[in-house]
Order: structure tokens, then C-alpha cells, then sequence
């Protein structure tokens, strides 16, 4: 009888684990931490690899804290009610990579007031860098690419990842074309090649009904 009990509850425990991993679809947390754009730079600096790190420090992305310290910035949070547009989680939420999420969750080199960082977009990078220095010597031995693996970083950000904070709830708002938007942060890296087919395919067609900016 109290085996039968047992089983009865451990079989319950993990139904209803496996449902909260369905319905919110993230997986178990493993342990993935926010490092910070300075830990990327480490391997998204190089040339040959695309610069990616200074292609992101020269967008408004690299300076969306230090925007909230502009007094454009402290006139819109006033109209909302908000007396400091760098401590109010209202700002912040979208202005600082990593705000809200556990200490767990934080590593020691997240420096969040270098504002919207590389892992807002393309999540924590803890477990990528894992996998990645596991692999390095072989990868760099061969000269080639590394074949990220699903679930290991979130390697193509989709337009819902922009909308979280790119919406009618940010009080600088503008309607904006994903595709438009995302060709001012691009940086690809030239090991993976793409023809000037796939590159077309990518930008807008002129069709998405948002003037776009000059």
C-alpha cells in the first residue's frame, strides 16, 4: 500500500513538471547564467569572425542605460509618473540585460548598466561558452565553424524577441518593420556564407507599411 502511494505521488510530481515545462515552453533551468558583453567579446571580436562586439558597442542598444540619464529621457518618465528613469523597473526591464532575473541567474561579469547586451537577445550565454571552449581547440585546429546546437543559444532572434520591449508600453514607441530594424544591428559572420539571395531575402521589400527612417 505505501509503495503504491509513493508511486502515486512521484508519478503526479513529474506529470505536472513535465506540464509547467509545456505550457510555459522553456525547459528545466540548467544553471545558464547572464556573462555580459564583455565575456562575449572573448570569441566576437575578431575580424575574420565579424566584429560582432563592436558592431553592437557602436548601437543605441550598447547605450540604452546611459539614455535613461538624458533629460529627453527624465521629461518622458516625468509625464509617466516616474521621478528616476534609471532605478524604475518600468525603464529598466528593457534598458539593463539580465534586470529582474534571479541573483542565481547572474554572473560576475554582467556589468548591466552597458544597457541592452548581447544575451537580451540572444539569451544567457553561460552554457554557450561552456560548450564552446570545450570544442575550441578542435574547432580552431580545423578552421571552421562551429555547428551551435538548438537550445544552446538562441542564434536567430525572431521579431516576438524585439516586440518585448519594442511596443505601445515604451513611452518612445514608434512603429518599426522587423526587418529594417534588424539590418541596423546586423553583424554576420563571414565563415557562414549567405548569397546575395539569402541577404535580399532578409531585408524589407517595401511592403511592410512603416515609413521607415532615413
Amino acid at each position: 500500500m505505501r509503495k503504491s502511494v509513493l508511486l502515486f505521488f512521484s508519478t503526479a510530481l513529474i506529470l505536472a513538471a513535465t506540464f509547467s515545462f509545456t505550457v510555459s515552453g522553456d525547459p528545466p533551468d540548467k544553471g545558464n547564467k547572464f556573462i555580459g558583453a564583455e565575456k562575449c567579446k572573448n570569441c566576437h571580436e575578431a575580424k575574420s569572425k565579424g566584429s560582432q562586439y563592436s558592431t553592437w558597442k557602436a548601437t543605441k542598444h550598447a547605450k540604452a542605460f546611459e539614455t535613461l540619464a538624458s533629460e529627453e529621457a527624465k521629461k518622458m518618465a516625468k509625464e509617466k509618473g516616474i521621478d528616476n528613469p534609471q532605478t524604475s523597473e518600468k525603464c529598466l526591464k528593457c534598458h539593463q540585460t539580465g534586470f529582474g532575473e534571479p541573483a542565481e541567474r547572474i554572473g560576475t561579469g554582467l556589468d548591466m548598466k552597458n544597457g541592452v547586451q548581447c544575451e537580451s537577445c540572444h539569451g544567457p550565454g553561460g552554457n554557450h561558452v561552456k560548450a564552446r571552449m570545450a570544442g575550441a581547440d578542435e574547432e580552431e585546429d580545423e578552421g571552421k565553424m562551429a555547428d551551435i546546437p538548438d537550445g544552446e543559444i538562441i542564434k536567430a532572434p525572431k521579431d516576438d524577441t524585439c516586440k518585448r520591449c519594442h511596443n505601445e508600453e515604451s513611452p518612445s514607441y514608434k512603429a518599426f518593420c522587423y526587418k529594417h530594424f534588424k539590418k541596423e544591428i546586423r553583424h554576420f559572420d563571414p565563415r557562414r556564407k549567405r548569397t546575395d539571395a539569402d541577404v535580399k531575402a532578409m531585408e524589407c521589400a517595401g511592403d511592410c507599411g512603416v515609413k521607415h527612417d532615413k
